[in-house]
């Protein structure tokens, strides 16, 4: 009896809702879903694009760029993160309202090989970034194996995206200030005895159009912005999903690239840990070390925990820790022996196939069945919905054919193919018959 009553304790701590809808009871406020943006945000990748974001523009306009992008970015949030606050279920469990039950299997499988890749491919960076940190930390007296590294990391990253949202939220809440405050620390030090006027006058040597450099910053999260759902589910009411996505999305994402972008065109050193390594002495190395470990921590038990929500909407008999537990464990071995690094660009262009599917979402809820979509409305979605297929298949062709040069449109495919994908499902979904409704009207 105890042993049962125990079991049954675990099983309610670690249940997430993977299956159905997050019970209202269960659900929280804007700040903590704002803040595991900010925990998405402040990682490697994002120190790397305000890199390029401060090699490409005076500082001014890269600063201006950065903060456009992320408008669009927000605006794209605030659609896929109310549809879930009304849903209550993950993006894989959403998009079957859209793309039918059994229909619904392939967008599942291209978000679990987007989200679970670049899970293994950060853990494979992360191993990466540690073994050189020692390196330097110790004046090349010590070499880490790199398998440390990957097992102990991604034991970390398994365990917050194994127990589910209300751990990744606790980590996020804790973490990045402390995060948020070295950055500014960071680039303090940095700027000593630099003239910020001076780095704002410097001119590039081969600047970027304004139009490319918006372009570059809203299409690194686009397919991040797809994914809302996951994180949203868990909103109070549809206003909390929609202040939680400004917060993050408005506040957080562009804080952390605009301080990495002003760091970058002060020192030309791509990113704030690389900063500290340089002041490697004392505090300053533990501090370095903290950062590569938790940032990345903070962004990739986000992607394993997307994968694996996504897995479960197709094997729905598991419990969503099961499934997390198995990926998580395929995805160290994954990248111990380096087999997805070999698939970065193939990934990379992977992005153009997953906002379409967010775009078709947006589209029928906002415009002509939001009364009605809810978890009851599974019943009328078995099958496969062929409008929607069209609208995605032609959408990630345009996508597709803009990554690949043929032309351009918004100089980034993804936001081309999340474009494209909302007009021409308007448009068939008119073509079928369809009456636009407005939202609370019968």
């Amino acid at each position: 009896m105890g042993a049962s009553a125990k079991t049954g304790k675990v099983e309610a701590y670690l249940e997430d809702y993977g299956t159905k809808p997050v019970p209202l009871e269960k659900t929280k406020n804007w700040f903590g879903m704002g803040m595991v943006i900010w925990g998405i945000s402040v990682c490697i990748p994002a120190f790397m694009l305000g890199s390029i974001m401060a090699s490409s523009a005076r500082l001014g306009t890269a600063v201006i760029a950065a903060l456009l992008g992320s408008v669009i970015l927000t605006v794209i949030s605030i659609a896929t993160g109310v549809i879930g606050a009304h849903t209550r279920l993950s993006t894989a469990m959403t998009s079957k309202l859209t793309f039918g039950i059994h229909g619904n299997h392939l967008m599942a499988l291209l978000l679990i090989i987007g989200t679970f890749g670049w899970f293994s491919i950060q853990l494979e960076v992360f191993g990466q970034a540690i073994q050189g940190a020692v390196k330097i930390l110790s004046n090349d007296s010590l070499t880490l194996a790199r398998w440390v590294p990957i097992i102990v990391g991604g034991i970390l990253m398994i365990s917050t995206a194994f127990i589910g949202y209300k751990a990744i939220e606790a980590l996020s809440i804790w973490v990045i200030p402390v995060l948020i405050i070295l950055m500014l620390v960071t680039l303090f030090k940095a700027y000593s005895g630099v003239s910020m006027a001076e780095v704002a006058a410097r001119a590039p040597a081969s600047p970027l159009p304004f139009g490319i450099l918006v372009s570059i910053m809203a299409g690194a999260y686009a397919v991040g912005a797809t994914i809302q759902p996951d994180i949203t589910r868990y909103a109070k009411s549809k206003g909390h999903a929609a202040w939680g996505m400004v917060f993050g999305m408005m506040v957080g994402f562009p804080l952390v690239v605009i301080l990495a972008t002003i760091m970058g065109a002060g020192t030309g050193i791509g990113g704030f840990t690389d900063m500290m390594l340089k002041y490697h002495k004392g505090a300053w190395g533990i501090f370095a070390m903290f950062t590569i470990v938790f940032a990345t921590w903070t962004t990739n038990d986000n992607n394993l925990y997307s994968a694996s929500l996504a897995l479960n909407s197709i094997f729905t008999g598991m419990k969503k820790w099961q499934v997390t537990l198995i990926m998580g464990v395929i995805g160290i071995i994954l990248a111990l022996f380096g087999v997805l690094s070999h698939f970065m660009s193939w990934l990379v262009a992977l992005g153009v196939t997953m906002p379409p599917i967010a775009a078709i979402m947006a589209a029928e809820f906002f415009l002509f069945r939001s009364d009605e979509i809810n978890y009851d409305f599974f019943p009328k979605t078995k099958g496969i919905r062929p409008i929607t297929y069209v609208s995605w298949a032609a959408a990630t062709a345009f996508g597709f054919l803009t990554y690949y040069k043929v032309f351009t449109f918004t100089t980034a495919p993804a936001l081309d193919a999340v474009v494209v994908a909302f007009v021409l499902h308007f448009i068939l979904m008119l073509a079928a018959g369809n009456k636009v409704r407005v939202p609370g009207k019968k």
